[in-house]
């Protein structure tokens, strides 16, 4: 898992570099629903996450559980990197409820949510940090970061590429067109960022990996 993430998805143009060429768009997909048992797996885990309910999230993770590539591992060590405690003020609810909207794609014998992270490969160029997918549909793009800029376009699962991410609240963007705007940073996702990874082990699915980088 510490490779390059695999390249999943028929159909997409080979990402090559220098002549870099992206999809236009990258809607989620989901490997998850024709799965044995990861479909009802992916629900809990979604119903968990609504209840900020650590104790329940810690039981759905492998004993061996990734939480990052420095070596970091088990359940205990994935408690305390995510702060999770009784409250629910943890960070990592708002993410995974975030991750949870954004398809899920088969990975060998794993499954990984959000599903554009499939579609890429970090190794492979290092500008890719700076690319995100829109995963809001019918985003604004702003001609300004103020509120209220006049509006541009309307986006949905546009691959794009960030010139200014300088702007806090708000992103500047290229699209493949040329055109150049103001997004909600909330509105996108970098392939690189955090994705989740489940597998079945003896016959249980289980969180394996959350984590993000190269």
């Amino acid at each position: 898992m510490q490779g390059r993430l695999a390249l999943l998805l028929a159909g997409l143009l080979v990402l090559a570099s220098p002549a870099r060429t992206f999809p236009l768009k990258l809607p989620p997909v989901d490997d998850c629903r024709s799965t044995p048992g990861l479909t009802a797996f992916r629900n809990r885990l979604t119903e968990v996450v609504a209840r900020k309910d650590s104790k329940a999230l810690i039981a759905m993770l492998a004993d061996d559980v990734v939480i990052n590539f420095g070596g970091e591992d088990g359940p205990h060590a994935f408690a305390e990197t995510w702060a999770l405690s009784p409250s629910g003020k943890s960070d990592l609810w708002p993410l995974l409820t975030k991750m949870l909207k954004l398809g899920c794609a088969r990975s060998g014998k794993k499954f990984a949510i959000p599903s554009l992270t499939m579609q890429f490969e970090p190794d492979a160029d290092e500008d890719l940090f700076d690319i995100f997918v829109v995963v809001a549909p019918n985003a604004a793009l702003r001609s300004g970061s103020a509120a209220g800029s006049p509006v541009i376009a309307r986006l949905a699962w546009d691959v794009v590429k960030a010139i200014d991410q300088s702007g806090g609240a708000q992103t500047k963007i290229e699209l493949q067109d040329g055109r150049q705007g103001w997004i909600d940073a909330e509105q996108l996702y970098n392939p690189a960022s955090y994705r989740l990874f489940m597998e079945q082990r003896g016959g249980k699915w289980m969180i394996t990996a959350l984590v993000a980088g190269d």
